[in-house]
């Protein structure tokens, strides 16, 4: 008996020495730390970057039927790959013979040179094979073909389809932008002769049509795109382009005016000459007033030339190419940051400035009252359409802003921790770091509600965002402060965002 008891008191030795080797588990104040989320619902693999799927989207292809006047439509998955928009894709898918239908015509050879797709809108650069068809009225059948598909696509309100770098004529006037889906070919061609008819009679009606201006921006870095309807009295078309730039942009508030007030063509009348070689050059003659005049408004030399290009040669019929000339004299050159663009013979085409071309994205930033506002920041195409990118521009917004707003994130807190993001099923999931947890537990309500909001509101601008979710380190959190509760799919507040009343069109 006596030695079951020894037995039994060594083993409880034992017990009390094994229990004294494993170490005591501390509390959030003893480690002076903030205790981590309990591990529920998280995520099969840490975000970390920025993974985006490769999209599949049903898009509907339009095809001009043999009639002329109606078109057939096929409901396509058309996938966008990586670094590729969906209108880029959908034009690929259009052209492509593999797609199951094609025009009543031969698009022969007809390839996708660029897809550029900025603010909304959509310009489609074909290879010159696109004009190989019989007739005027078969080419319009395949850019409203164009057209009519890309409107059908979520956040494109407008499409401008050139051929070569080109803007296409259609009765001798500019095709302009499309904006809404046209149910006839037969129909649109005759609307187009009978407005050319309007234009040249001795009692001209005026016509009107969209087009895309480009504006610098305010900061300097791009030029943005805008639609804006044009309407002409006459056939001086570039006449009337440059008195709507002259007028500033109307949507666009991150934009600012390319021409200077003040400023005048010595030819009232732009002319557009033929060269040796064939090409159209549209020749602007300003006064020698210019130069002062773009100091005076803090414009470069570049942002001019880049808006006057890209406007002029996306409208205007059959123009290759701009030459600026100051009381006569070519510019032939200008510096974009450290780089020196020159022109030879001073003509200065589209493709000069196509990567400068910016897109806008509307950022949620907070006021000094607590309420939020939106934003419109100019950013790369790229960026435009990135999640990661987007709630990046709020950390950064504060060092370039002098308008009272900012990204309400706590000391310490930087673009660093937002871990990754990862979108599917239009749910953004946004990963924070173990950091911004920590620094956030001191919040009031008010600061955390405005931090939260800011991202969701920032990331559900995005056509292909939703409703955004929160993890930490990957966990998911049940909150950042105590008031918003996370375990679940936030859903964009517009109703805590105060829009700013706009006193006038510039």
């Amino acid at each position: 008996m006596r030695r079951y008891v020894h037995i039994a008191a060594l083993l409880l030795a034992l017990c009390l020495l094994l229990t004294s080797c494993i170490p005591k588990q501390r509390t959030g104040d003893e480690q002076g730390d903030i205790a981590m989320p309990e591990p529920s619902q998280e995520p099969e693999n840490m975000i970390l970057g920025e993974k985006l799927p490769s999209r599949l989207s049903n898009v509907s292809l339009y095809y001009a039927m043999s009639d002329g006047a109606t078109f057939s439509q096929v409901s396509m998955g058309i996938r966008a790959d990586a670094g590729e928009s969906l209108p880029e894709a959908a034009v690929n898918a259009l052209l492509s013979p593999s797609s199951g239908e094609e025009m009543y015509f031969s698009t022969g050879d007809t390839k996708l040179l660029s897809c550029e797709y900025a603010c909304g809108i959509a310009t489609v650069d074909l290879s010159i094979d696109a004009r190989n068809v019989q007739s005027e009225q078969e080419e319009l059948a395949l850019l409203t073909a164009i057209g009519n598909t890309l409107i059908g696509i979520d956040g494109v309100v407008g499409v401008n389809v050139l051929v070569g770098g080109q803007s296409e004529s259609f009765g001798q006037l500019p095709m302009g932008v499309q904006t809404e889906v046209v149910p006839s070919v037969t129909a649109s061609y005759a609307q187009l002769l009978a407005e050319r008819d309007h234009l040249q009679s001795d009692s001209p009606m005026p016509v009107s049509r969209t087009a895309t201006l480009y504006f610098p921006t305010a900061e300097g870095s791009y030029l943005v795109p805008e639609l804006r309807e044009v309407v002409f009295n006459s056939d001086d078309f570039a006449g009337t382009l440059i008195e709507a730039l002259k007028v500033g942009p109307r949507t666009e508030s991150c934009a600012v005016a390319s021409i200077p007030a003040g400023v005048e063509l010595l030819d009232p009348r732009p002319r557009v000459q033929t060269l040796s070689t064939g090409e159209h050059v549209l020749s602007l003659n300003f006064s020698s007033t210019l130069a002062n005049y773009l100091v005076f408004s803090g414009l470069d030399v570049w942002e001019l030339a880049g808006s006057l290009a890209l406007t002029a040669c996306s409208f205007l019929p059959e123009i290759d190419a701009v030459r600026i000339l100051v009381d006569g004299d070519p510019i032939t050159a200008c510096q974009i940051g450290d780089t020196v663009l020159r022109f030879d013979d001073g003509l200065i085409r589209r493709n000069d400035f196509s990567g400068r071309v910016g897109s806008v994205a509307t950022l949620c930033l907070a006021a000094a009252d607590g309420t939020l506002q939106p934003v419109k920041r100019a950013v790369s195409t790229r960026s435009a359409l990135s999640p990661r990118s987007l709630l990046n521009e709020l950390f950064f917004y504060t060092d370039r802003a002098g308008d009272g707003l900012s990204f309400p994130a706590p000391e310490n807190v930087f673009a660093d921790d937002i871990l990754g993001i990862q979108v599917s099923g239009q749910v953004a999931r946004v990963n924070l770091s173990a950091n911004l947890y920590r620094c956030c537990q001191s919040l009031d309500a008010l600061a955390e509600r405005n931090l939260v909001y800011c991202m969701v509101n920032t990331l559900c601008a995005l056509d292909s965002i939703r409703a955004v979710r929160f993890y930490v380190e990957g966990l998911a959190a049940e909150t950042l402060a105590g008031s918003i509760y996370l375990k679940s799919n936030l859903m964009p507040n517009p109703g805590i965002v105060v829009t700013p009343e706009v006193t006038g069109e510039p």
